[in-house]
């Protein structure tokens, strides 16, 4: 069941979900609203990219603010995360989303990455910006970047993220973790 504006405002209330900072009109009528934190990495290009063998690509660090944004080209792919700290219960299922006025200049901010597992905890949402559009587009810190939906889980999850999730120690934006990418016989 997904859950409506009441629902999300019980869930805050209850501390099942949590997230900061956090104003009475980021809630939406099925969802809230979230907005791009200041930290952004660009993958630098030189590299092949390969997970067998756990090679990455280098990173630029690109720090926002309201006087600097980030010109995205087309083309172009960022890693981003969200402004606000987010904490899912066991009994939720947590999915952001792009925004339709983003998504109609051709920006996407998740590319398949769009569940958060329940477990995650006091930690921002890592974003997927891409550039598909035919113009550059400005990066702001704080600008309105995307939307959650939530569900109810049936039963709530027994596995928590952040007690064996590879990123549960990424209290930011953070470059790639490969580990048993390859199934193995």
């Amino acid at each position: 069941m997904m859950l409506s504006n009441e629902d999300i405002k019980t869930a805050l209330t209850t501390g099942e979900l949590k997230v900061n900072p956090l104003k009475p009109e980021f809630i939406r009528a099925s969802g809230i609203t979230m907005h791009l934190g200041e930290r952004l990495l660009k993958p630098l290009p030189g590299k092949v990219v390969d997970v067998k063998n756990r090679v990455a690509p280098d990173y630029k660090q690109i720090l926002l603010t309201p006087d600097a944004p980030y010109q995205l080209e087309p083309g172009e792919f960022l890693l981003g995360h969200t402004l606000q700290t987010v904490t899912v219960g066991p009994n939720l299922g947590f999915f952001i989303e792009g925004r339709s006025t983003l998504a109609r200049v051709g920006l996407t901010i998740v590319q398949t990455a769009m569940l958060v597992y329940p477990g995650h905890s006091d930690r921002t949402v890592t974003l997927e910006l891409a550039n598909h559009g035919p113009n550059p587009i400005l990066l702001y810190p704080k600008m309105k970047i995307a939307r959650v939906a939530l569900f109810q889980m049936k039963t709530p999850s027994s596995e928590r993220y952040d007690d064996e999730g590879k990123y549960r120690n990424q209290v930011w934006v953070g470059e790639p973790i490969f580990g048993n990418e390859i199934l193995e016989d």
